[in-house]
């Protein structure tokens, strides 16, 4: 052992100071190089296959192209004197389902009355409670193609964008004959309450020619009053330019108009993109008021809170009333029973660019194992919709009917999941202060599920597929941040309500 230490402190010794320096040249150069290869290996693209049709946009209502609308058939009951006009002394207007009479929005219930399944009791039925932005509402008739079941849709319609709604739903309406399925609800911000038929005819006025000398002579104009104002007077002049100028700016917005609405079919619009009120004035789309309109609005003790863009796999609606029963037994299935503090978890994939949403669950598996699908925003919130025991859900092969695989809690290291789920009117209302720009919308309801102690069963043979599509996320931060603050709020709130549960991870922020 000794001759050993000598040796290699002669060899020590003999390292001169040329050979540190071109030793710690070459482990920079390895350690600069084995970072680059991890960067590398972590942001590789994943091979892309070719799409099984063609490269294609997805394109709700894409079934109906050449299909023309009916001039006397509507398939839809209309209240209130819409689609034509509104009668506001026949509209009855409520609060917000949680913010009550503090709330900043108000809603008009069953602006459409859905007929299809109204004589089934609300135990032999299920419902599918959706919102959405006028822009957005062509993704409905993709819904009542495969919901075996009614459905309650909720849109925000501030302003003209509720006669953009309204000639939509109308088109619709008289095209595809399982539109009976849907009843609608309009929900709108106090200060910008909805308009119907305000389109006006465009007036040219003759204008004061202003050429270069005009303009010049009205600034020298404009220059000399101020001038000559003292300081008393020249702070109520400003006062007043500026009150001028609100107004002007108020009257232009209350002058928009709706934009026009060509369809060339029953297929929809050449271009979905519409100008709505809301994009127009930046207004932030209060989502979660729009979940507990539709809920609110169910008329089944059983419903799905989901989002307009996601498909339900086959049979989904009957096959789970079918579990129900089989769980609960017709007795108490019949006598309306619930399973308290359970839900039934629904899970969410989506579909790439070029690929047809998939039906079943073994098309679906396929297309993963493809790399042509994945769970819904993997890329984008990987933590919000991977759900316990993804990879055995994926591995079981595919029942004929909708089954529980296993029951998990919304716990670590699950404390950020946001499910989809069958529930009751049981459970917690979404938090309405949240807003879908500053996302995690559903953070603060499942966080008090979790300290409720809520039961979240996964379904087997069951799921909704989400279509490709571009995500705008510019100009998000400052929702975000008041997201957070709001988030915030809430949880100080829960932590006065319900006892500390280590698990649920009750934390500041999202």
């Amino acid at each position: 052992m000794l001759v050993c230490l000598r040796v290699c402190g002669a060899y020590s010794y003999r390292l001169t100071r040329r050979h540190s320096t071109i030793f710690l040249i070459i482990s920079f150069v390895v350690v600069l190089s084995l970072i680059f290869q991890f960067y590398a290996y972590k942001h590789q693209e994943l091979p892309r296959y070719p799409p099984r049709i063609g490269d294609f946009d997805y394109r709700p209502g894409a079934f109906l192209k050449g299909r023309q609308p009916s001039e006397n058939i509507s398939y839809c009951q209309f209240n209130y004197g819409l689609p034509d006009t509104i009668r506001w002394e026949t509209v009855h207007i409520f609060p917000s389902p949680e913010g009550g009479r503090a709330s900043n929005y108000r809603v008009i219930y069953n602006a459409i009355m859905g007929s299809a399944y109204a004589n089934h009791s609300k135990y032999n039925a299920v419902t599918y409670a959706t919102q959405a932005t006028p822009e957005f509402i062509y993704h409905i008739v993709e819904i009542a193609r495969y919901w075996d079941g009614p459905i309650s849709l909720s849109v925000f319609v501030p302003n003209y964008d509720m006669d953009i709604a309204i000639n939509i739903m109308n088109h619709l309406c008289r095209c595809y004959s399982s539109m009976s399925k849907v009843s609608l609800h309009l929900f709108y911000p106090k200060m910008f309450p909805p308009k119907v038929g305000i389109h006006e005819p465009v007036i040219t006025t003759t204008e004061i020619s202003t050429t270069t000398q005009n303009v010049t002579d009205i600034q020298i104009r404009k220059m000399q009053k101020y001038r000559s104002l003292n300081n008393k007077t020249r702070a109520e002049y400003i006062q007043w330019v500026r009150k001028k100028k609100i107004e002007k700016m108020m009257a232009k917005i209350g002058k928009r108009q709706p934009p026009k609405l060509i369809f060339t079919d029953c297929s929809g619009l050449e271009v979905f993109d519409v100008s709505t009120f809301r994009r127009e004035n930046n207004m932030i789309y209060p989502i979660n008021v729009g979940r507990n309109v539709a809920r609110n609005a169910s008329r089944t003790n059983y419903f799905i809170v989901s989002d307009i863009e996601l498909v339900p796999s086959n049979g989904l609606a009957p096959k789970f009333l079918a579990m129900l029963r089989k769980l609960m037994g017709d007795k108490k299935r019949d006598e309306g029973c619930i399973f308290s503090k359970t839900v039934f978890v629904v899970p969410l994939f989506e579909v790439e660019r070029g690929v047809d949403i998939p039906r079943d669950k073994e098309t679906l598996v396929r297309l993963i194992n493809e790399n042509r699908a994945k769970y819904f925003h993997q890329k984008v919130c990987a933590h919000c919709q991977r759900f316990p025991g993804l990879q055995s859900w994926l591995l079981r092969p595919s029942p004929p009917v909708v089954e529980p695989m296993l029951i998990a809690r919304r716990e670590y290291p699950y404390h950020r999941w946001e499910p989809l789920y069958f529930g009751t009117q049981n459970e917690p209302w979404y938090n309405e202060v949240l807003s879908w720009e500053g996302k995690q919308d559903k953070m603060a309801q499942m966080l008090e599920m979790c300290l409720r102690e809520y039961r979240m069963v996964v379904l087997d043979g069951a799921f909704l597929c989400h279509a490709a599509s571009p995500r705008n996320t510019t100009g998000r931060n400052r929702a975000q941040r008041i997201n957070h603050r709001r988030y915030q709020n809430a949880v100080s709130a829960f932590k006065l309500k319900y006892p500390n549960r280590p698990k649920c991870k009750i934390m500041y922020g999202c």
